[in-house]
C-alpha cells in the first residue's frame, strides 16, 4: 500500500487545461445540436381552434415575452463570448 502515492498535481496540471478546453468545445457542440434539434421538432397541432388560441395568446403576451427573450439572447452571447475567449487563451 505504500506504493500508492496520489497527489493533485499529478492529475491536474497544464494538460488538464487542454482537457478542460476540449470538454468545453464538446459541450458547446452538444448545446448547439440540442438547440437546432429543438427548433426542428416544433410541430404545430393540427386542430385549427387550438392554433388560433395559441396565436392569440402569443399576441397578447408578446410585450411580456420580449424582454425575457432579449435577456436570454444577451446572456447566451455573453457566455459564448466568454467561452470563446477562454478557448483562445
Amino acid at each position: 500500500m505504500n506504493n500508492i502515492n496520489w497527489n493533485w498535481e499529478t492529475h491536474f496540471n497544464i494538460d488538464s487545461s487542454v482537457l478542460f478546453k476540449i470538454g468545453i468545445v464538446i459541450l458547446l457542440f452538444l448545446w448547439g445540436f440540442d438547440e437546432l434539434r429543438k427548433r426542428s421538432k416544433k410541430k404545430p397541432s393540427v386542430e385549427a381552434s387550438i392554433l388560433k388560441a395559441n396565436a392569440r395568446e402569443r399576441h397578447e403576451w408578446r410585450y411580456v415575452r420580449y424582454p425575457f427573450k432579449v435577456i436570454k439572447i444577451a446572456f447566451t452571447l455573453y457566455i459564448l463570448w466568454s467561452l470563446i475567449q477562454y478557448l483562445f487563451t
